[in-house]
């Protein structure tokens, strides 16, 4: 029998899930992050769930992880000395950008420094016209000059990033042969490789971004790589991709920015599956953890993609599940600012030291510290009784820094707590919601990570959700979702033709030369024809718009009305998007985009447990007294392991498993689905 394991590095946990092929028996368990090495938390945890399962290294078949090296890097601004080559003349462009200011009416709010200080970045005589036509070569003895400069300033990694190079990257591929011949250690990244899109500033930022995480990504791709090898574990190791896909560390570590939301994009694919197989089409997911909260949208059963996304105010052009992360998790810190109001977060007291309540030397009440006082979370012990909980301390922390100051008792003080941090989870969640022209009664909330079920009914209730799910294995959500995800290449072109006089013969070459390439590397990658599906697209904009939608299209060469049923699809999409269209305007074609996916064979689907006479009504495990609203409530604790399809169970009540707590507030009822999913209504 063989078996599929995935890792999601998470900031306080490691999450580890593992799946028989064959029966669809699962097994989850959660192991404390290594924030210094963030692979011995992935080693740990491969370790542990094998040894729990009672199988061998041999049994794996399949090996994903879900990496936050990228984004680690990226955030903690630990990346590789860094070179930026470009045009002449064009040496500034990353602190140009777009000429936007980060807050509009704040005169002292200043833009975030680029990546690569000035004295880091050379020009280059060489010229690409708008038509791709080269003007001037790259003359390679000033080229030589450059790679002498590289060396005397310790450049770990390049990139190159030439102006109209997405029309014609043949200046581009010449420098980079140049370096690697003369310096062959060093890495280097092609914008036209990243990104071969219009806009330059968005161009550039991309590559830079993929080149100054890619050495720190290398490293620990292949040290986590030889390591599996070493202990027989797996032959070759995926990595999840920000896109809901999955590629191979090759892969990866050539192309590291489409790894930046590589553990939430896991947690995005699981509620895909929950929205295909039941029916609940329109999600909300919430995937909150120790450090922070990820929210993304599901409409009729399809994520929503996003090309224009940011970190830090880095804009990131590649294909990314569309997300939003707020700095609201369990680990967040309470604090009183200088108003005297109370404020939870963005700071997080992470892995180390921890939610005062862990034990661990933390000395700041967290949202955790206000769940266990409350008594959401056991006030005893956590993960199966592997984690001791202290709550005597969190009471004093909390009493000492945020009931005495406000001038409250520790349980009005752990509940305003809650209130607040819920109050930024809403806030955030309109924003890829009501502000994007989605009505979010028309939509469950799917609650998932260590966290997300315990605040799901608060924020459910604000929203107006129609009802809650919350998936079997929750805090192991992002790691399931890993393991039933498949392989997936994007690929783009940029094309600007007005819609309606598009050579359709041009456009339909263009499509097939992206086909071509997607067909070659999927079978590289071992996929035949019939496992490879494919999905076209243009970005549309109205003409002499700056920003684009993207809508999908068939083969040109089936139906003459694809280009009209596109032109229908975006008027619609820009009325929902931004409440008008304008139906007379010309719309205008800047990219091609074709998706290829792999599609990798799925684990046996595992149902939950049958009812059958001698199942009866659950027993509670225990109880306690749990406070809702301003009080303390003597609460029925139930063990989700005891509960099956047709179950009923009345709030207030707490569900505790392994890997997260269900809280059922006061006049709601839970029910177990057919998929072991529990909805709340």
């Amino acid at each position: 029998m063989k078996y599929r394991l995935g890792v999601d590095t998470g900031g306080t946990f490691t999450d580890v899930s593992l799946i028989s092929e064959d029966s669809g028996e699962s097994y989850v368990t959660k192991v404390p992050s290594t924030p210094e090495n963030s692979s011995i938390g992935v080693l740990n945890g491969a370790k542990q769930i094998i040894l729990e399962a009672g199988i061998t290294y041999n049994d794996l078949s399949f090996f994903i992880h879900g990496s936050t090296v990228a984004t680690n890097t990226l955030l903690e601004k630990k990346g590789a000395r860094t070179a930026l080559l470009t045009t002449k003349g064009f040496k500034d462009i990353l602190q140009i950008g777009r000429q936007t200011r980060p807050k509009l009416y704040d005169f002292r709010a200043r833009q975030s420094n680029p990546l690569i200080p000035r004295n880091q970045r050379w020009e280059i005589d060489e010229r690409v016209d708008s038509r791709g036509e080269i003007i001037k070569e790259v003359d390679e003895k000033e080229t030589q000059k450059l790679i002498n400069l590289l060396e005397q300033n310790n450049i770990e990694s390049v990139v190159i990033s030439f102006i109209n190079s997405f029309l014609n990257s043949r200046n581009e591929q010449k420098v980079k042969e140049i370096i690697l011949k003369h310096l062959p250690h060093t890495s280097v990244t092609l914008s036209t490789e990243v990104l071969p899109e219009i806009k330059e500033y968005e161009r550039t930022s991309t590559a830079v971004v993929n080149g100054y995480v890619m050495p720190k990504m290398k490293y620990y791709l292949e040290y986590l790589e030889r390591y599996l090898k070493e202990i027989n574990i797996i032959d070759e190791l995926y990595i999840m991709q920000s896109n809901g896909g999955i590629i191979s560390t090759e892969a990866a570590t050539k192309m590291p920015v489409r790894t930046m939301l590589s553990g939430p994009a896991g947690g995005v694919i699981t509620g895909r599956d929950i929205a295909e197989k039941t029916k609940y089409k329109n999600l909300i997911t919430i995937d909150m953890g120790g450090t922070s909260l990820d929210t993304s949208l599901i409409e009729n059963k399809v994520p929503k993609y996003t090309t224009d996304s940011d970190i830090e105010d880095y804009p990131i052009h590649v294909p990314m599940v569309e997300m939003r992360t707020i700095g609201s998790g369990g680990g967040s810190i309470a604090w009183i600012d200088s108003g005297g109001a109370l404020r939870v977060g963005p700071q997080s007291a992470g892995a180390e030291p921890g939610p005062v309540c862990y034990g661990k030397g933390g000395m700041n009440p967290t949202v955790s510290d206000a769940n266990v006082i409350l008594g959401r979370i056991n006030p005893v012990a956590i993960l199966g009784g592997k984690m001791k909980m202290d709550l005597e301390k969190a009471k004093k922390v909390m009493k000492e820094k945020i009931a005495k100051p406000l001038g409250m008792t520790v349980e009005e003080a752990a509940e305003g707590v809650l209130k607040v941090v819920n109050t930024n989870i809403v806030r955030g969640i309109r924003v890829i919601s009501v502000e994007k022209g989605h009505d979010t009664r028309e939509f469950s909330l799917l609650a998932f990570g260590g966290a997300g079920p315990l605040h799901a009914g608060d924020i459910a209730e604000e929203l107006e959700c129609k009802n809650i799910i919350v998936p079997p294995d929750p805090g192991i959500a992002c790691a399931n979702g890993m393991l039933i995800a498949d392989v997936r290449h994007d690929y783009v072109q940029s094309y600007i033709s007005v819609l309606d006089i598009v050579n359709k013969v041009d456009l339909n070459k263009k499509i097939s030369e992206l086909y071509t390439s997607a067909v070659a590397d999927l079978r590289k990658e071992g996929f035949t024809e019939n496992k490879m599906d494919f999905h076209a697209s243009l970005d549309l904009r109205y003409e002499h718009q700056a920003y684009e939608i993207n809508v999908p299209i068939e083969d040109l060469k089936t139906d003459k009305n694809i280009l009209n049923q596109a032109k229908s699809n975006f008027h619609q999409n820009h009325k929902k998007i931004y409440g008008f269209n304008r139906k007379e305007a010309k719309l205008e074609i800047v990219n091609i985009r074709l998706i290829g996916f792999g599609r990798i064979n799925k684990p046996q689907e595992k149902y939950a447990k049958k009812e059958t006479k001698d199942i009866k009504k659950p027993n509670e495990v225990t109880n306690r007294d749990v406070y809702f609203n301003g009080s303390f409530v003597k609460t029925p604790i139930y063990n989700r392991e005891n509960l099956y399809p047709t179950t009923t169970i009345k709030g207030p009540s707490i569900i505790e498993q392994l890997d997260s707590t269900v809280v059922i507030n006061p006049n709601r009822t839970a029910k177990i689905d057919q998929y072991n999913n529990i909805i709340i209504n």
